[in-house]
């Protein structure tokens, strides 16, 4: 009996070893396959351009502001034509919100990592095209760092008590040396890019969901403006905001992204944005908000429609035997 149960529990425990190297194995084959392809994004077409975008013609201050971008995929648009990228987005939302020009220059790249933000944020604030010489009003309200990593660190495991400290410096960087706001997009859950199964996909939702937590509490600290990547790509299905990878956002992605940092831009310098919502909600009818609308309609409504009055005033007189006089026929008198 004893040696039984001791040849029980041995194929037990040798099936658990076995299943456990199995996973470790299946894991480790996942993200092998899932990193290749990451490093292959570093081929791809982005954008990267450096560029004035002007402002309405009508609404120009002659002033210019200043638009930084920096990290990687998520901002950088890859696969995407320029005109469609965020930087070209962003920039071009700023021009009508702030009714100035903005410069604009982009140092974000396709799998970048957090190692990579020391070099970027270099070259964005040597950089003579963002220099605060280039006007004598430059305030934080015209000068704009937008900053997006973490993917790359979770796909190339590092430590996260590295990649913090280097997003925090760099935000610190931004605003003293370049009187930047600076907004942060924080790691997106990288457990719902499509095509992912088991145990990479659970590994990597845990593992980016404390990166993101990390990030978000980091930028608070730092006094930049923390933003949820994720949250952002919702109001429709995650397959047509995603590339076809689903590594990097699609051309709808990437608009939504940049709508929503513009959302952002515009409430922390507490721009006026003014939004007809009139036609919203047809509380009173079709017919009711165009009277409201169209000057001097609510009148000629009023001339085409006789009341109950005009009804009673306008009947049939009576003949002088007391008969009713006959209704005219509009048709007979008109032919």
């Amino acid at each position: 009996m004893g040696r039984r149960l001791i040849y029980t529990l041995a194929t037990m425990g040798a099936t658990v070893v076995g299943a456990g190297a199995s996973a470790a194995g299946l894991l480790r084959h996942q993200a092998g396959s899932l990193r290749r392809s990451f490093d292959d994004d570093k081929n791809r077409r982005y954008s990267t351009f450096t560029e004035a975008i002007a402002a309405p013609r009508d609404n120009d201050d002659d002033d210019s502001a200043a638009l930084a971008i920096i990290g990687d995929s998520w901002l950088c648009g890859v696969d995407v034509d320029p005109e469609q990228a965020p930087p070209t987005l962003i920039g071009r939302g700023l021009a009508r919100m702030l009714g100035t020009t903005v410069r604009v220059q982009t140092t974000a790249r396709p799998s970048a990592l957090s190692d990579d933000l020391h070099r970027q944020v270099d070259e964005v604030l040597r950089s003579p095209w963002l220099s605060r010489q280039l006007s004598d009003r430059w305030s934080e309200d015209r000068r704009f760092a937008i900053i997006s990593i973490g993917t790359g660190d979770i796909i190339h495991p590092i430590q996260a008590t590295i990649g913090v400290p280097v997003l925090n410096q760099a935000i610190n960087r931004l605003q003293r040396e370049g009187r930047y706001t600076v907004f942060v997009l924080v790691c997106p859950n990288l457990g719902g890019l499509p095509g992912l199964r088991d145990p990479l996909k659970t590994s990597l939702r845990r593992t980016s969901r404390v990166l993101a937590g990390s990030q978000w509490l980091a930028a608070l600290a730092a006094h930049a403006v923390p933003l949820r990547s994720t949250g952002s790509l919702s109001g429709t299905t995650r397959r047509s905001l995603l590339n076809g990878s689903g590594r990097f956002p699609s051309e709808l992605g990437y608009a939504q992204l940049s709508s929503t940092l513009l959302s952002a831009i515009a409430e922390r310098i507490e721009a006026p944005v003014v939004v007809d919502r009139s036609l919203d909600i047809p509380e009173k009818g079709e017919n009711a908000r165009r009277q409201d609308l169209v000057p001097g309609a609510e009148a000629h409504s009023a001339e085409e429609e006789p009341t109950a009055q005009d009804d009673a005033a306008v009947e049939t007189p009576a003949r002088q035997d007391g008969t009713a006089a006959p209704v005219p026929n509009h048709s007979e008198a008109a032919s």
